[in-house]
């Protein structure tokens, strides 16, 4: 019998074992390639105009999977795509940044870091952060530059570049810009149309880099390039690109002060797109007031202020530039003097906010810089670290294997160690309830011989003095006493109500012994006594009590004595209350011949807890304001 536990414990340690076997160098189950279940998301992704229906699948994916780095960046670039055109702008920005950080910088991921730069670039943009977006775009140019790498999703590798080169542009560096815009070209020599197909703004481009090579604005290379907008824009049909190419052209000559044909392609881009009216019509302020015609001037200043709401702090400048110079035209000196110092303020506030917001970016961009370079060093380790876990696994494996060997070893000798000490704790226990058992029925089976004796010259006194009715009365009282204690004796437990009849019969006979020496009151709450039959509990546990009252409380007293019972049921614990109006527990003349019962009586007390009956309990004090004792017994039913 005692052997069933270790022959468990040794059946549980090795299947342990084969787990641990299995889980570490035994063949992994079949899998669904998620590399490919990520292509068909990323087309599904492409082709649906709600990317949010692919959410869950990508989370589910990413949870999936957290080794494969590679998949993994591949997921948060897509989930972050998919985020954002849910209008969940901060949480695609945090996925965006995971999607950037956990991936290896190898030449196998060159195009999807290349993604990942742009799109981190792209959501600072977003967030008007163009220090940091520039950093980004570049760091995402540089790749393509390098890798001739094509990208098409979200948008292209000329796009990326596009906006890599302007961006470096405006923060005057120059010699990137140009790089990046040479790359372009050279994309273009390919395909003429790409361009014109992603961003309708290629004609913008173009006409930049006339200015990159600084040789002049009516120079061959603009020339050149024009020739090559010219192209694009006939392969394409979009409106957006016929704007883009007329204000680019109409901005060329009016630099080149060739006015009749920038105002001429001024008001053909008005035509291909009259959204921006108020740009517009402050484009035609400025050639309008180069050209003298003062009244198509005054229109076209009419209509800007009518629009001035639109307006942003360049645009506003730009404005400010040509109503000074159509105020010098007029001859209107003093308007020209408030509105140059009216451009000053403006363009002094706007130095500052630039200077402010440069600052700041700058601060958070160095901040990003060094995490970057951070990542980038510790992922030159990876390849490394990877080849070294890879010869590190099978020892993995042996060590855990081992490990988990000597971990059941100790765990049956523990749990073998633990069974001999419940054994022998039990064993203790067992031994103890006997003698206690023992004790209990020992005590239960004897009478006070004195009790006895003093019942039996009760019982002759009565007879001598012929009270027949009395003595009968007596006898009766004896022989049920007797029968109960005699039951009581082979009884571990007892009802309550059979409790309570012998002690009534018992407390019956002391007054018969000591007549108007006390009275006695029982009092039962409701509940107890609807259930007087079924409740039960140790035998004789209560006699020692209130004999303990009768013989030593109420021993030297002048006035009679009281014995209040009261007995009450919460919570499965009847609590039973004891009180006497005797001489309490401080007397001197403290009994003697019953401390062994109430001894043994505490003791079973302690076996009730023992059996894991924690409300078992039991006190004894004097009365606080008033002679004699209570006992309180707590006793679980």
């Amino acid at each position: 019998m005692h052997n069933k536990p270790l022959k468990i414990s040794c059946l549980i340690s090795l299947w342990l074992i084969i787990t641990l076997f299995i889980s570490c160098g035994g063949p992994s189950s079949p899998r669904i390639n998620q590399g490919q279940l990520l292509d068909s998301l990323s087309e599904q992704i492409k082709l649906s105009k709600q990317p949010k229906k692919a959410i869950s699948q990508l989370q589910q994916l990413i949870k999936e999977n957290q080794t494969d780095s590679s998949i993994l960046s591949r997921a948060y670039f897509y989930l972050s795509y998919c985020l954002l055109k849910n209008k969940q702008d901060s949480a695609s920005f945090e996925l965006a940044q995971k999607a950037l950080n956990i991936l290896p910088l190898s030449e196998k991921n060159g195009a999807q870091a290349a993604a990942n730069f742009y799109w981190m670039g792209y959501l600072e943009q977003k967030k008007a952060q163009y220090y940091a977006a520039t950093y980004y775009y570049t760091q995402a140019a540089y790749l393509i530059d390098a890798g001739n790498l094509k990208l098409s999703f979200p948008k292209s590798s000329g796009f990326i570049l596009l906006w890599a080169s302007q961006l470096n542009s405006f923060n005057n560096r120059l010699d990137l810009s140009n790089r990046f815009a040479r790359k372009v070209l050279f994309l273009l020599k390919k395909d003429t149309s790409m361009l014109a197909k992603d961003l309708s703004i290629s004609a913008n481009l173009l006409l930049s880099l006339g200015h990159l090579d600084k040789k002049g604005l009516a120079n061959d290379s603009v020339r050149l390039y024009l020739n090559q907008a010219t192209e694009i824009k006939k392969k394409t049909k979009f409106t957006r690109i016929d704007y883009n190419y007329y204000i680019s052209k109409a901005k060329i000559f009016y630099e080149g002060k060739e006015l009749d044909s920038a105002l001429y392609y001024q008001l053909k881009a008005y035509k291909a797109d009259t959204s921006n009216a108020y740009m517009a019509y402050n484009n035609l302020l400025g050639i309008y007031v180069k050209k003298h015609q003062l009244s198509k001037a005054r229109v076209a200043e009419a209509e800007v202020t009518r629009r001035l709401s639109q307006f942003d702090a360049d645009d506003y400048l730009m404005y400010l530039e040509n109503k000074i110079a159509f105020a010098i035209v007029r001859g209107d000196n003093k308007k020209a003097q408030s509105s140059f110092e009216e451009y000053v303020q403006k363009k002094k506030e706007r130095e500052e906010n630039e200077n402010r917001k440069a600052a700041n970016e700058i601060s958070s961009l160095y901040k990003t810089v060094q995490k970057d370079q951070q990542i980038g060093a510790l992922n030159k380790n990876i390849d490394k670290i990877t080849g070294q876990l890879e010869l590190n696994r099978l020892w993995l494996a042996v060590i855990i294997l081992f490990s988990g060997l000597l971990f059941a070893i100790i765990l049956l000798l523990f749990l073998d160690r633990r069974r001999k000490e419940l054994i022998t704790e039990n064993k203790q226990v067992s031994d103890l309830n006997i003698k206690l058992e023992l004790e209990q029925r020992l005590l239960r089976s004897q009478m006070d011989p004195h009790f006895i004796f003093n019942c039996l010259a009760s019982i002759r006194a009565l007879v001598r003095q012929e009270k027949t009715q009395e003595t009968l009365t007596y006898l009766d009282h004896f022989s049920v006493l007797m029968r109960e204690k005699l039951t009581a004796g082979t009884q571990r437990n007892i009802d309550l109500k059979s409790e309570v009849d012998f002690l009534e019969n018992y407390l019956k006979l002391q007054q018969v012994r000591m007549p108007g020496k006390f009275d006695y009151v029982f009092e039962l709450d409701k509940e107890v006594a609807n259930m007087f039959d079924e409740i039960e509990i140790p035998a004789m546990l209560l006699q020692p009590f209130i004999e303990n009252s009768i013989l030593h409380g109420f021993k030297n007293i002048s006035y009679k004595g009281q014995i209040h019972v009261s007995m009450a049921i919460n919570n499965e614990v009847l609590k039973v209350i004891i009180n006497d109006n005797g001489v309490g527990l401080d007397t001197t003349d403290k009994p003697t011949h019953t401390s062994r019962a109430t001894q043994i009586v505490t003791e079973r007390i302690q076996y009730l807890q023992t059996e894991g009956l924690g409300e078992a309990s039991l006190s004894m004090n004097s009365q606080v304001d008033a002679p004699g004792t209570i006992v309180t017994l707590r006793i679980p039913v």
